[in-house]
């Protein structure tokens, strides 16, 4: 399926239904916009997807912006091999995920950039463009547009002018490591999708939080019957993968162990998004303390509220 074509429907002044938008759009992308969503803007990376490059604009399918001057070790993990060798601190990326690569393929992605890079007063420098496939770019088919330059295992540059700024990112030739499986669990093909997603049960699991673990689970649950170079998952809507994982959330969470669900957490992270009344709900309130030091249990409490409570307790003694 073909995303903003360069056609004169799409360049009219009429702006299309949001119905219209969206049957037009490759979807799969909103799904590697949230991994990343759910990886990086802790490590100091905003994630942005669909982003508006002009007024009444096509979109791009997903930014990364960097704010450190360059990347750290926890943003490299997180990272596939060819964007985490970039130095740039922007960079935007065009998901193909239903079919190769074409002419139009390269026109979406250097308009794109020409169109974001000058409207934010950026220098070459400063930002660098990717198309990601998911479906592997046959030889004699990328080779056309100069891609004969094999940086590693699945990236590639062109040694055409045209096209030697956009770097190609091949899925499904990734080498199966865990900082490419937050991206190769998206590839067309099945085995490559299943090694991703053991890499990140078993490698993965072990830093992200309970609600991406949710998000993984429930997407791992619809494309494991997905056969090769069958990208169902695109017709699903915004909506339905915004839901990803609540479902999981709601059925697993009082299943695990209060232990579990605190273990790796802040304190501060343990209540965030919880109502007053819906922090100890069904929960012994010695149970949660004994995971606080004094110092956190005492935080808040002025010295006279602390006082009259040791006052007390002598006096129940």
């Amino acid at each position: 399926m073909e995303k903003n074509n360069l056609s004169t429907t799409k360049w009219s002044n009429q702006k299309p239904s949001e119905d219209k938008k969206t049957t037009e759009k490759t979807l799969l992308h909103r799904i590697q916009g949230r991994i990343f969503g759910f990886l990086l803007p802790p490590l100091g990376i905003s994630v942005s997807t669909n982003l508006e490059v002009m007024t009444n604009p096509p979109e791009a399918d997903i930014l990364l912006k960097r704010e450190n001057e360059y990347w750290t070790d926890e943003q490299l993990e997180r990272l596939p091999d060819g964007i985490r060798e970039s130095t740039a601190s922007h960079i935007l990326i065009e998901f193909k995920a239903t079919e190769s690569v074409s002419k139009e393929t390269f026109i979406q992605a250097m308009l794109y950039e020409h169109l974001y890079k000058h409207s934010r007063s950026l220098t070459d420098d400063e930002i660098q463009t990717f198309v990601i496939c998911a479906i592997q770019p046959q030889k004699a088919n990328r080779e056309q547009y100069g891609y004969k330059i094999r940086v590693r295992p699945g990236v590639y540059q062109s040694d055409n002018i045209a096209y030697n700024h956009i770097t190609l990112i091949s899925l499904n030739e990734l080498p199966d490591e865990l900082h490419n499986a937050w991206t190769t669990c998206l590839a067309s093909k099945k085995r490559k999708r299943l090694k991703a997603f053991q890499i990140l049960k078993y490698q993965g699991f072990k830093f992200i939080s309970n609600e991406f673990k949710w998000f993984l689970s429930d997407l791992w649950q619809r494309i494991s019957t997905i056969g090769d170079d069958d990208m169902a998952l695109n017709n699903l809507s915004p909506q339905e993968i915004e839901e990803f994982g609540k479902m999981w959330g709601d059925v697993l969470l009082p299943t695990i162990p209060l232990e579990e669900r605190l273990k790796g957490l802040k304190p501060e992270e343990r209540l965030m998004g919880l109502k007053p009344e819906e922090r100890f709900a069904g929960i012994n309130p010695t149970d949660v303390m004994n995971y606080f030091k004094p110092e956190q249990r005492l935080a808040g409490m002025s010295t006279k509220e602390i006082e009259a409570y040791l006052e007390q307790r002598k006096q129940q003694s």
